[in-house]
């Protein structure tokens, strides 16, 4: 019987951790530039430069991809012929709190009730199947979520058959919008159980892009699924065009006869893995990454010809002049803030207590970065999904903030305040962390350090590019863009 110590699986787990949050797999690669060939609409095509150039940053820089390195899912098969020396699980979760730190990756991983974060993005999420032989893969998934949190399960009726389960799935992908930071993949699991239709959607996201499931009925609904998806006009990070989703995978299982269990798991363009086989005695990993040539920054030049810049803190006649679609060059000093600084700074408001920071004209950016490498002032620095922090903006609104930053769509309360208050919400470019920590030329922590990622920074930045979404006059550029890009797809 072959024996595997977990101390080998441990330094595997870690290498793999921090390999797959470096590199973009090839076929994503592939796909990214094979979307940028076939994208007419410009704003498109120059978001997926900026991404193809980002991850070319994140490679030769040994930098994030995102700076939201994910929970770590970790799918093992091994067989049953072979033993391991020592507990497996605790051997993942060492290796994990190894390139967690050893990668200068962001711990983001929390008790579900206290929020206290672990500190080293352990436990990890562990899915074991049992195979014959003495064989083993393991395969790392570090998954974001901003993505994984407009993930969705539904019981369809046996009724609704493959056209409810094609509805379903559309459906999901149109309602995330922009927050998933498309264009992804879209994992779909079909049948089992509940809990299994979820681990199937999860699996499916290791496909690598362009293979296609062995049975022809699912292979036809997943060619149909893309072609439906790309023609919402949702486009790279939400401001149109034709390329919404990648990739479409589909799993499948028997399930009871009373029952269709259906879920979908979206991820992001940064669809990051990594995988590593023993066999016959010998480790071979699988080559999935790719050399990435720069770009030379052909996205971003394109869409900042007519930018407008701003200056740091904001002045209410700048924040007025903006409108929805207009591209901005940030300069100055502003703050970050995330889910949990948010309901600390609220909980202050409620008790009239001092504030750690002035807030009148200033820019929150929603951003928790990686940690920063030897050399650099901060790690991955791309934004967060905004809509999380609209229990807490209005409040905020009041006490003078001009400014907000981040990613996705704002409820309609949130807009109204924007719109009520005088202020603006600018996106910027989501899963492009490597690229924008580029802009930020210092970082400091000013208060509330025991957050860890989601602590209150301030950040100095030149030439910080955003778009505006949702200006002082209520216009919401997501909708605007993309009823014009369904019009020319």
């Amino acid at each position: 019987m072959d024996v595997i110590s977990a101390k080998e699986i441990e330094e595997k787990v870690c290498q793999l951790l921090k390999r797959a949050n470096f590199y973009l797999p090839k076929d994503v690669y592939g796909a990214l530039t094979h979307s940028l060939t076939m994208e007419d609409f410009v704003t498109a095509k120059a978001i997926l430069n900026i991404l193809l150039e980002n991850a070319a940053i994140a490679q030769s820089e040994s930098v994030p991809i995102c700076q939201d390195t994910g929970i770590d899912v970790v799918f093992v098969e091994i067989g049953q012929e072979l033993r391991i020396d020592g507990d497996l699980y605790e051997a993942i979760n060492r290796g994990v709190a190894r390139g967690t730190k050893e990668g200068y990756l962001r711990a983001s991983v929390c008790d579900a009730i206290s929020r206290k974060n672990s500190g080293d993005n352990t436990p990890a999420v562990v899915h074991v199947q049992l195979m014959s032989g003495a064989g083993l893969a393991i395969t790392v998934l570090p998954k974001g979520c901003g993505s994984e949190n407009m993930s969705r399960l539904k019981m369809l009726p046996p009724s609704s058959g493959l056209e409810g389960v094609e509805d379903f799935v559309v459906e999901c992908v149109k309602k995330a919008g922009p927050n998933p930071c498309p264009p992804g993949i879209i994992g779909v699991g079909i049948g089992g159980t509940m809990e299994l239709s979820a681990i199937l959607s999860k699996k499916a996201l290791c496909r690598p892009i362009g293979s296609r499931n062995q049975e022809k009925a699912i292979s036809d609904l997943e060619t149909r699924l893309l072609e439906r998806i790309n023609r919402l006009g949702i486009g790279p990070q939400g401001l149109g065009g034709g390329t919404t989703s990648l990739s479409v995978a589909v799993e499948t299982h028997p399930c009871h006869i009373a029952s269709l269990p259906v879920a979908v798991n979206i991820q992001c363009h940064a669809a990051r893995r990594s995988t590593i086989f023993y066999e016959n005695g010998c480790w071979m990993e699988k080559d999935e990454a790719t050399h990435i040539s720069s770009t030379k920054d052909q996205g971003l030049s394109s869409l900042l010809e007519d930018a407008v810049r701003l200056s740091l803190p904001l002045s209410k006649a700048d924040v007025m002049n903006l409108r929805a679609g207009q591209w901005v060059l940030i300069t100055g000093r502003l703050l970050t803030a995330r889910d949990q600084t948010h309901r600390r700074l609220c909980e202050l408001i409620k008790q009239k207590q001092g504030l750690p920071v002035d807030l009148d004209g200033q820019l929150i950016y929603y951003v928790g970065p990686s940690p920063a490498p030897p050399g650099k002032v901060v790690g991955a620095a791309g934004p967060t999904t905004s809509y999380r922090m609209d229990a807490y903006t209005p409040k905020l609104l009041e006490k003078g903030v001009l400014g907000l930053m981040g990613k996705g769509k704002r409820s309609e309360e949130v807009r109204a305040a924007i719109q009520a208050h005088g202020a603006v919400y600018l996106s910027t470019i989501g899963g492009a962390g490597a690229y924008l920590s580029r802009a930020i030329k210092d970082a400091r922590i000013i208060a509330f350090e025991d957050l860890g990622p989601e602590a209150l920074y301030e950040f100095y930045v030149e030439d910080f590019p955003a778009v505006v979404i949702n200006d002082s006059t209520g216009q919401d550029y997501y909708e605007m863009v993309q009823d014009e890009s369904k019009v020319n797809l």
